[in-house]
């Protein structure tokens, strides 16, 4: 137990570099300070405690990080953060930052496959709600995050995931799903609510910059550097590795599950401390294929063994997956195209 709790007051001093320079020289050490005897209170009652404080405290961060730039703003002391060069790698709390939406989907992904008798254990639906509340909310804040800091490299994924999910949510249900005991609606679809988080996010980082040009900064940026198109459609690929374990008996989709987290919070660590546009690209190329096929292999397996699933259904679901992951590595491939053509104009 002393070795979680060293290793998550550690992981809370890194996640206090995203706040603006000036908040965290004043008030990281006194946070600090506060977090460890959190931290030591709730360990002291049980491993569940330390873990729900852990994960209040994950979920509220973005929200007060964004918060703090408002303040700074308002005090006219804010600093618009941009990367000085498109192939700079990304500082320590900028790929925390961009590993996070992967990690929370990556634990969601673990917690839907695990044994369906915990579902009926009243922590864990609490628990599973909370999750949930907290991912349905974080690309959009992620989003707005990254609008006021000029949409750095790490925010794209944000974006793209921010909108799927509420194309997704809007035609979905949560039943039997609480946060802490509170109902998350009932059988009835979200709707238009499953846009509000996105909206508001909108509008609060509109407010913030009071300026339409970080939005514009958002394409050039695609421009620039068009290995960034791909990353972002990496953050499609926690819901397609979600369809397609979809009814797919648990502890079977659980093997799978965990490899695929790892390998998703891998692959946006490595792309975002690459140095050069190759390197970016084949972080890419090898990270989207190693995830993409294995999980067709796996649920074609599934289904020929349980229900002999006819080989053109197969030959489809194979295509599918080719075709998802060339549309992917397409932009990225064009940018190595494009800088080896300068350099041979160069030359």
């Amino acid at each position: 137990m002393k070795l979680v709790i060293v290793s998550v007051i550690y992981l809370f001093q890194k996640l206090l570099h995203l706040y603006p320079a000036k908040f965290h020289s004043e008030f990281s050490d006194e946070m600090q300070v506060v977090f460890g005897d959190l931290i030591n209170e709730a360990a002291r009652d049980g491993i569940l405690p330390l873990v729900i404080l852990c994960l209040k405290e994950l979920g509220g961060l973005p929200i007060n990080v964004l918060r703090e730039f408002w303040h700074e703003f308002q005090g006219k002391e804010l600093i618009m953060l941009h990367e000085n060069s498109s192939n700079s790698p990304a500082t320590t709390g900028q790929v925390m930052m961009g590993a996070l939406p992967f990690f929370m989907f990556g634990l969601i992904m673990i917690m839907l496959e695990l044994p369906v008798f915990l579902f009926d254990q009243d922590w864990f639906n609490s628990l599973g709600g909370f999750l949930l509340f907290v991912f349905l909310i974080l690309p959009a804040i992620g989003f707005g995050i990254g609008w006021v800091q000029n949409f750095p490299r790490w925010s794209y994924p944000y974006s793209g995931m921010a909108l799927i999910l509420a194309v997704y949510i809007q035609n979905a249900s949560t039943p039997g799903v609480s946060f802490f005991g509170i109902p998350i609606f009932g059988r009835e679809l979200w709707g238009w609510r499953a846009w509000v988080p996105l909206a508001a996010a909108f509008v609060i980082a509109l407010a913030v910059s009071h300026s339409f040009k970080p939005f514009i900064r958002f394409f050039t940026n695609l421009w620039n550097d068009w290995t960034i198109p791909s990353y972002l459609m990496v953050g499609v690929l926690p819901l397609l590795v979600m369809f397609a374990f979809d009814e797919i008996d648990r502890m079977y989709s659980l093997y799978f599950m965990i490899p695929f987290g790892i390998l998703l919070v891998g692959m946006v660590v490595l792309y975002l401390k690459a140095r050069n546009t190759w390197q970016r690209a084949l972080i890419l190329t090898l990270g989207i294929i190693v995830i993409t096929f294995p999980t067709v292999w796996g649920s074609t397996s599934y289904w020929i063994e349980h229900n002999g699933i006819n080989p053109s259904g197969v030959r489809s679901m194979w295509t599918t997956a080719a075709t998802i992951t060339i549309i992917m590595l397409i932009p990225a491939w064009l940018e190595l195209l494009r800088r080896s053509v300068a350099r041979l104009r160069a030359v």
